[in-house]
């Protein structure tokens, strides 16, 4: 969650960057609705999180001033509808958006022998559906909250930096649970307290929001179980298609790998092993070098590069050091800066060859006898 909550502020920024070009000339109707829907999306969270702060206000203001409800003109006059059944209506009408495409491609999957045995089976596909829809409506809050604070800090001029994303099945701590979300929940029990202590009756109502915010810190720490996922599959749970009946490619990718393991070949890579290719392989060293100079002919990559230091004064005592010392010596901005420099890719390749071996660190020799195999 807390990795899918990274990806979505840069998305988030990215999106809302797009309304400056939404009106743009020459663009087709069905983009600027892609666009407009993209935008949409994330502040869909503010606007649901401004609708339920005031739906807070309204309550508060009838109870405390004695004022009743302003009057306003029926919206279905042919319904003959009070307040709280039109507030119903708006409700049944919500959930017929949220759940009919879920109930609908349970038909479809029903109707469908092969299929249906593909995602596990009816009964696996339809627990599966609830068990995702049960996570979801939990999670939503936890999004609106988030959103929110990344629509505000769009807004702001607080930009998202592109860190990398944890890709793999890593499980979050406690106390990273607890640091990432205890706002969270602290916002839910005070949220929760509020409207307890202005209506019981709408407080029923509110805990399907209340309660996504309360066990945000245990949601997001348990659902990060990689065991979780695994008993999920032998249960049947959650399968796809290309799980029950991978594809050629994904076969032979398993039986490559399965191959690979018998013989020893997979054990994880070393530290720095990139940039030793970089460095040692001609073929990577060269590729490399001609794409950074290419970077070079593009006057906002030459700007972005400049604004790095690329070709600056430091890069030549930073790559002595390289050689000096070996890579675990130097930070991982300083060895951004040399490998993203076109000048020092083809220089450091011939001075790691070319150089007497004991004015190169342990590491380069190691890494040189590992190529020169």
């Amino acid at each position: 969650m807390i990795d899918n909550a990274a990806r979505e502020r840069r998305w988030c920024q990215g999106n809302l960057q797009h309304a400056m070009v939404i009106l743009a000339r020459g663009l087709r109707g069905v983009s600027r609705i892609h666009l407009a829907m993209g935008i949409l999306g994330y502040l869909a969270s503010p606007l649901w999180l401004l609708f339920l702060l005031t739906f807070n206000w309204m309550l508060w203001f009838k109870q405390n001033t004695g004022l009743s409800n302003i009057t306003v003109r029926n919206f279905t006059p042919f319904l003959h509808l009070t307040g709280p059944q039109h507030a119903f209506l708006i409700f049944v009408i919500c959930m017929t958006v949220l759940f009919l495409p879920k109930a609908l491609a349970l038909v479809d999957l029903a109707l469908d022998r092969r299929r249906r045995r593909a995602f596990g089976g009816l009964a696996h596909a339809t627990v599966g559906a609830v068990a995702e829809t049960a996570f979801s409506a939990l999670h939503a809050p936890i999004l609106m909250l988030w959103h929110s604070q990344f629509v505000l800090s769009a807004l702001f001029g607080r930009d998202s930096q592109w860190a990398p994303q944890q890709r793999i099945a890593a499980r979050v701590g406690w106390a990273e649970a607890v640091r990432r979300l205890g706002l969270h929940t602290f916002i839910g029990l005070l949220w929760g307290w509020a409207v307890w202590r202005l209506d019981h009756r709408t407080f029923w109502w509110f805990v399907p929001v209340m309660a996504g915010m309360v066990l945000s810190i245990p949601l997001c720490a348990l659902t990060s179980r990689a065991a979780w996922g695994a008993r999920a599959r032998e249960l049947g749970l959650f399968l796809t298609p290309e799980e029950t009946r991978p594809p050629l490619e994904l076969a032979g990718l398993r039986s490559r790998m399965a191959d690979l393991r018998a013989a020893g070949q997979t054990a994880p890579r070393p530290r720095d092993s990139g940039l030793a290719a970089a460095v040692l392989d001609p073929y990577v060293n060269a590729l490399h070098a001609s794409l950074l100079r290419e970077n070079r002919l593009n006057p906002v990559h030459a700007r972005v590069l400049a604004d790095l230091g690329v070709g600056g004064p430091q890069v030549p005592p930073l790559r002595e050091r390289l050689l000096a010392e070996g890579p675990e010596k130097l930070l991982p901005r300083e060895k951004l800066l040399v490998l993203s420099d076109a000048d020092s890719l083809p220089w450091l390749h011939r001075q790691v060859w070319l150089r007497p071996a004991g004015t190169l660190a342990p590491w380069w020799q190691a890494a040189a006898r590992q190529y020169a195999r």
